[in-house]
């Protein structure tokens, strides 16, 4: 029995689609008890009067920033501490720095600093950590770096011993996110002696996300029909789908790519409420060809079987005389 016939057989239509182009990934598990007491303990870390009193140095250093202040903010680093920019260049010492600034605002005077923290952590008793993205505007320009301030607490005082920046290149787009998945455009077929599948798999208009349309059908007659948008989660940070189905079944999923393969993972609703689940991996065989295979398959109590399927390129229509 092939892997079409047997799915054909099952009630889950959701996995039925699954089955032939993957498109579901379980949900992430809630967080264990476990997690809470460091959850707790990073809470508290955050609100230690060492933090804050970091947090206030990283502060005033925007703020002399911001004013044109070169010796305030020479003054929040430690006397032989460094900024090293972007290119590389390095400004040893409270003296450096302070020129440094004062040669950069005489020539951009209207520059203004801002700084996302996005961490910091102490990384012992009298050093923290901090990392986050640097904005600089000017008056006709905008420049965004990565950076990481190290601070050291001397005499019951922290200050700057080192602060380092790097480019910050621009987030891919969602698009750029599915490049990954071009291949899967086109039209692809699997056919035993009772079945047909095809899927069809094109670019949405704005191309940020795949649409693919899947048709399954027995004997001649469609018996099934599917439609599947494919993309970019920036909340979960992962390539995720959804797919509905004609008999009003409904399903999700989260992709996770592994050595040129595909893993996904599988939740979807059945028309009359009952709920499945599989793990799908796809491989990449060639331009032409993939394979499919399923496992940990359930629909409502039943377990279903693993199959494999090869899902080829439909071959173009012969050219009319």
């Amino acid at each position: 029995m092939s892997c079409s016939t047997h799915l054909l057989r099952c009630p889950i239509w959701s996995v039925l689609a699954v089955c032939l182009l993957g498109l579901q990934w379980c949900p992430q598990p809630a967080a264990s008890q476990t997690s809470e007491p460091a959850d707790a303990a990073q809470a508290a870390e955050t609100t230690s009067p060492d933090l804050l009193a970091v947090q206030a140095v990283s502060e005033a250093l925007v703020a002399a920033y911001n004013a044109g202040k070169a010796d305030e903010v020479a003054a929040c680093f430690l006397p032989g501490g460094e900024v090293v920019d972007d290119a590389g260049n390095v400004y040893a010492g409270q003296d450096a720095i302070a020129a440094a600034f004062k040669a950069y605002r005489e020539r951009f005077p209207t520059a203004r600093m801002q700084l996302t923290v996005e961490s910091i952590r102490l990384a012992a008793d009298d050093v923290a950590v901090e990392n986050g993205v640097r904005v600089v505007t000017t008056d006709d320009a905008t420049a965004v770096n990565r950076y990481t301030m190290t601070y050291v607490k001397r005499d019951g005082k922290w200050l700057v011993a080192s602060a380092r920046e790097v480019s910050a290149d621009p987030e891919p787009t969602p698009h750029e996110r599915l490049l990954p998945l071009e291949w899967l455009v086109g039209e692809w077929v699997e056919e035993s002696s009772e079945t047909a599948i095809r899927l069809l798999c094109r670019w949405a208009p704005n191309e940020n996300f795949l649409l693919v349309e899947f048709t399954a059908q027995v004997d001649g007659a469609v018996v099934m029909q599917s439609h599947q948008r494919i993309g970019w989660d920036p909340h979960a940070e992962r390539i995720r789908s959804w797919v509905f189905d004609s008999d009003g079944g409904y399903g999700e999923g989260r992709w996770a790519q592994v050595d040129g393969a595909w893993v996904i993972k599988s939740t979807a609703t059945m028309p009359d409420g009952e709920s499945g689940s599989a793990t799908l991996y796809i491989e990449p065989v060639d331009d032409n060809k993939f394979i499919m295979k399923g496992f940990e398959r359930v629909a409502g109590d039943s377990a279903l079987p693993d199959f494999e399927a090869v899902i080829v390129r439909k071959p173009p229509s012969p050219a009319k005389n």
